[in-house]
Formats: structure tokens, sequence, C-alpha cells
């Protein structure tokens, strides 16, 4: 696979993580996720949660930030400002309005107020044990990121099923790791 483009690494693995989904049961590995996140210990107390709301054949983090939220973390979804800009987090809990925005990704309405996480969850298309992931394309994730390291310490954690894992993801000097990789049987620490 190392010769192989992005692109077309991109389309291989999304088609493996719609088979994925048509094939497994989701609850199953939804509850497995939070299990190995609860079980890592890796959230440190009063974080402030950037989490994501899941399309298509992503990862179903919902039950996740329920228990965030449960737990008294203040936690937050993705809004796209702008093409090529870090992603804006507006504060979530369960039952506040969400709207479609860009791409019809739900996001809190504009009454939600603005936070900026310390930690990260990430969405995955692909990823490899040096925690480079691949995502869509838009490299959204790769600017917030980076945008929040200049500004603190932030936890990433990207989120995968294990049918998701390549040897190698092709990556660029703007593409940024994950600190961690959970999946419904692992919890990959990227050494650094």
């Amino acid at each position: 696979m190392a010769d192989i483009s992005k692109n077309q690494l991109r389309a291989n693995l999304l088609q493996i993580r719609d088979q994925y989904k048509k094939t497994q049961d989701l609850k199953a590995s939804g509850q497995a996720l939070l299990n190995n996140i609860i079980s890592a210990k890796i959230i440190p107390p009063e974080s402030i949660i950037g989490c994501y709301w899941p399309i298509k054949s992503e990862a179903d983090v919902r039950p996740l930030l329920t228990f965030l939220y449960e737990q008294g973390y203040i936690c937050a979804l993705p809004i796209v400002q702008a093409p090529k800009k870090p992603l804006l987090f507006r504060e979530w809990h369960p039952g506040n309005l969400l709207v479609s925005g860009i791409y019809n990704i739900l996001t809190p309405d504009e009454t939600a107020p603005l936070v900026i996480p310390t930690v990260l969850f990430v969405p995955i298309l692909g990823f490899d044990q040096q925690g480079h992931r691949l995502g869509h394309g838009e490299g959204y994730y790769d600017r917030t990121l980076e945008s929040l390291r200049t500004m603190h310490s932030v936890i990433a954690i990207g989120i995968a099923f294990d049918c998701q894992e390549v040897e190698v993801i092709p990556c660029h000097h703007y593409d940024q790791p994950m600190d961690y990789i959970i999946t419904p049987t692992r919890v990959i620490e990227i050494k650094k």
C-alpha cells in the first residue's frame, strides 16, 4: 500500500468502513469504544472535550459524548467557519438544538457558547501505528490541531474501527499526529 495515492487509499478505506458498518453490531462497537476510553483513563479532570457528530459510517461517539457530559465535562461539537480555516467548537449537551451546518453535519446553533477544547476526539478514515490519520481530505482537523497546539496542550484521540488500520498513512509536514487511537479492541498510545 506504500505506493498508493491518498485519494485511492481514501476510497479503499471508505469502502472498508462502509462494509464494516453493514456487517457489524455498531451498538456493541460503540460500547466497546466507550469502555476502552473509560479504562484508558487518558482524559484529565476538567478537560474541555471537542468531539464530532458522526456522519455516514464514522464510529458513533454519541454515547461517549453523553457519558462525558454526565461526568461533568464541558462537551462541544465542531463548526466549519470557512474553508481552509480551523474548526470552531460550540458547547453541546444532551437535548440541545442541533442545526444542519456545512456538509449537512449537525452542529449546535448560534446560541451555544464557543469553547476551546483541551481534548479532541477525531474521526478517522484510516490510521497507522505511528499515529498518522487519514481523513476526508479537507484538512479541517489538521488545521484545528495545529491551531490548538499553538495555544495550549491538547490531547488528540483518533476514533476508528480496527479494520481501518493500514501499514503506512502517507503524511506531509502539515499533517497532525494523534496522541492516541481508540478502536473497539485497543487503546494505541502513540510514542513520540
